[in-house]
């Protein structure tokens, strides 16, 4: 039986952008199959149907990219409508970075409407895309993580260089370097990137950062590990989506060229964060090395083009990893809220509502 999938991208993120160009691979890679249904999520919060041969610059004040408008309808048959016709998929594949895509906000409405989809679910998405939650459950598990702080007072006292990162956010987009209080209470007062939070931690310098894929279906399985080439003392988003014609161009070690013994700390941690926080779809597992120590940084549930670049010298083709998602997201079932309790009883043996107002 041919499958329907539809493929969600951009949203309401300061990552919407990178979104649109994964989206529009992941499209162009699904369609050598599959009817694919493109759904652009635009920046004000609205939905629409747009062509599967759009080019990213179709994108830029484009007036053809609104023709097709669709509906989020909460009736007896919920789901995405255009015109009076609800559009039927088999699976999404969510290709939205950062934001309400990425965070669990998506995730809970294909849940409500019974759709299933590729990436985290709604609480993998909420812990990693909270840093000082994902930070406290690393640690918590005896996982190495630099040491962060919440910015939420006055008190907080910086000796040195610090990282800012939004609290709620991607891996480099409002990621910078501080060395007092009042700078970072500044570019918070004056970015909503840091309207959720924010919070800091020591810089390593010379540190490098490492970057693997994970998945676990149809069994466990994990990239060659990237070292990203810099050109500036963090990872920014300049290195890692404009240089070079974008993400897949980047400069890159691939494989990075590891001793054994930090190769195999670094497995055993994917391994040991793959059981406290199981990988769906592919994750991107992001690590520092500084003076031969490893440290977990984060975990990117939705990365830039899926990671697919990270097994590009293994034997998995584009399609190959993606159609894995898709068959992984088929056969799991996300709604199994539970209805125990809800028997009745609790009603019957209540009072009139008149007598619990007091």
């Amino acid at each position: 039986m041919s499958k329907t999938i539809g493929v969600i991208f951009g949203g309401p993120s300061p990552e919407h952008d990178i979104s649109i160009l994964t989206g529009l691979q992941s499209v162009r890679i699904l369609s050598k199959k599959y009817e694919v249904l493109a759904l652009y999520w635009s920046k004000d919060n609205k939905w629409y149907l747009v062509d599967n041969e759009y080019e990213s610059v179709d994108f830029i004040n484009n007036k053809k990219i609104y023709k097709n408008k669709l509906e989020i309808k909460f009736n007896e048959d919920p789901g995405f409508y255009q015109k009076r016709k609800k559009l039927d998929f088999h699976v999404i594949v969510n290709a939205c970075h950062g934001g309400p895509g990425e965070d669990g906000s998506l995730q809970s409405l294909l849940n409500i409407f019974d759709i299933k989809y590729t990436g985290p679910d709604q609480v993998s998405a909420q812990i990693c895309m909270d840093k000082y939650a994902f930070y406290t459950l690393m640690k918590e598990n005896d996982l190495p993580v630099i040491e962060k702080q919440l910015i939420n007072t006055d008190e907080i006292n910086i000796e040195g260089n610090y990282v800012l990162k939004p609290r709620f956010g991607g891996s480099s987009i409002g990621v910078e370097i501080i060395n007092d209080v009042t700078t970072a209470q500044k570019l918070i007062k004056n970015s909503d990137l840091y309207s959720q939070g924010a919070v800091i931690e020591k810089y390593l310098e010379n540190s490098t950062d490492l970057l693997v894929g994970v998945r676990n279906f149809p069994d466990f399985d994990i990239s060659e590990i990237e070292k990203p080439l810099k050109n500036e003392t963090l990872f920014s988003y300049n290195d890692k989506y404009l240089e070079n014609g974008g993400l897949e161009g980047s400069k890159r070690e691939l494989p990075a060229k590891l001793s054994e013994q930090i190769e195999k700390k670094l497995i055993d941690m994917v391994q040991k964060i793959n059981h406290i926080i199981p990988t769906r779809g592919i994750y991107r597992y992001d690590f520092l090395l500084h003076e031969n120590k490893l440290y977990v940084n984060e975990i990117n549930t939705i990365p830039g083009s899926h990671a697919l670049y990270l097994w590009k010298n293994l034997d998995n083709s584009k399609f190959e990893l993606l159609d894995s998602m898709i068959d992984e997201a088929l056969s799991k079932q996300f709604n199994n809220w539970s209805l125990t309790g809800s028997d009745g009883i609790a009603l019957k043996s209540a009072k009139d509502i008149a007598s619990k107002l007091g």
